[in-house]
């Protein structure tokens, strides 16, 4: 499911300027990959072949803080980053990733801030001998950095996948407009060829996308292509919230969806009050997990075997991801990018979508708010009850 890269027309200005030639390859591998430089492709030389003294192959820390001493591989997921000291076009670079099967595909090259080169990995890496190369039109041979991949067997991380990478996202009437776009917005400026996003319903058809505050009969509607047994393979599925959770945490068609999905996906992931849908699905049992910080205590009801943190702008506990309330969607759904595609591409995803990124998902601004709707909750679940079905197309 990954083939193909980044959307170079869609990047910002910096995304479609010049490339800079030949000093520091980075390699970032999958997740389960801890990763380490063991040696240049000649013995002592550096990718710009000069000689280098042993310890400054052999220093890490000297590297990793003086990158024009040599390459190393660094830890942000299936990326290829490279700096270069002339300007060229990207478009005539031939870039090369070999391993232990062959060349592997690199997807999207676009240039980077600090005079970088990144492009995505797609393909699965099994340890060995990795070398990266490159050579320019009239250039004689090919520069090279040669690597090693060794995996952590115990990681919790995901594991391998094709691209491009496959997320569903679960939507129902009442689901709440930021929990879904937000992180569609994110995901979507990676392009198709890295993500390919599938809305998914009980019924195919029109869904009322909804605030607590604003009536369905007056809410716009989105129509959704996928029904449950429609709905293709994925590699993510996550669950927004909304007021319509209140209804869907009954509906038994949808938890036995969810459930069923669960063990097919790499990750299940869920925003604000979508955790009580994934806690009723048995999802979170065994695991850490957070929810939207006003509806906490009754979201908690539904995850007895759970570990709730309430503060916490998101929790990873495993193959899980889920967030607090709304705009904290935004926020998972990067960390998310960044545990496929690497820190660097998550940042600037953010960076063309003009959003400040929390970066630290344990700096919550809005634990203060901690049940301030819970006691809501009978009354809007009675609210719910008495609107007429006409005016909430698709729902249980």
């Amino acid at each position: 499911m990954v083939d193909s890269g980044f959307q170079g027309e869609m990047t910002m200005k910096k995304l479609q300027q010049r490339v800079l030639w030949g000093l520091v390859a980075v390699l970032a591998v999958t997740p389960l990959g801890a990763v380490r430089a063991d040696d240049f492709s000649d013995p002592g030389d550096d990718p710009m072949g000069r000689k280098a003294a042993p310890e400054e192959v052999a220093d890490q820390s000297k590297v990793r803080t003086e990158p024009a001493d040599g390459a190393v591989l660094d830890q942000p997921l299936r990326s290829v980053r490279l700096w270069l000291s002339e300007a060229h076009d990207p478009a005539r670079l031939d870039l090369r990733l070999t391993g232990p099967a062959g060349d592997l595909p690199l997807r999207g090259l676009h240039a980077m801030e600090d005079n970088g080169l990144m492009a995505f990995v797609s393909g699965t890496m099994p340890d060995g001998e990795y070398v990266l190369s490159w050579s320019q039109p009239g250039s004689e041979g090919r520069s090279r950095s040669s690597f090693h991949i060794a995996r952590q067997k115990d990681s919790a991380a995901i594991g391998d996948y094709e691209a491009p990478l496959d997320i569903g996202v679960l939507v129902f009437d009442g689901v709440e407009p930021l929990d879904l776009f937000g992180p569609l917005e994110m995901w979507m400026n990676a392009g198709p060829d890295l993500i390919r996003v599938h809305l998914i319903a009980e019924t195919a058809g029109p869904v009322v996308v909804r605030t607590v505050s604003y009536p369905a009969d007056l809410a716009p509607r989105l129509d959704v292509p996928y029904s449950f047994e429609s709905a293709p393979p994925l590699d993510v599925l996550m669950v927004p919230g909304g007021i319509g959770t209140l209804r869907e945490v009954d509906n038994r068609k949808l938890i036995e969806f969810v459930a069923a999905r669960a063990p097919e996906v790499q990750v299940m992931a869920s925003v604000c009050t979508g955790a009580a849908i994934l806690a009723k699905a048995g999802l979170l049992d065994g695991q850490r997990a957070t929810a939207n910080k006003a509806f906490f205590s009754y979201i908690k009801g539904y995850g007895g075997d759970t570990e709730w943190i309430e503060e916490a702008r998101w929790v990873e506990s495993g193959r899980v991801m889920t967030s607090s309330g709304v705009s904290a969607g935004i926020d998972m759904s990067l960390a998310l990018m960044a545990r496929f595609f690497g820190i660097e591409g998550a940042r600037m995803v953010a960076a063309m979508a003009e959003y400040d990124w929390n970066e630290d998902p344990s700096r919550d601004p809005f634990t203060s708010n901690l049940d301030l709707a819970t006691p809501s909750v009978p009354a809007l679940k009675a609210a719910l009850r008495e609107e007429v079905r006409g005016d909430a197309p698709g729902g249980p």
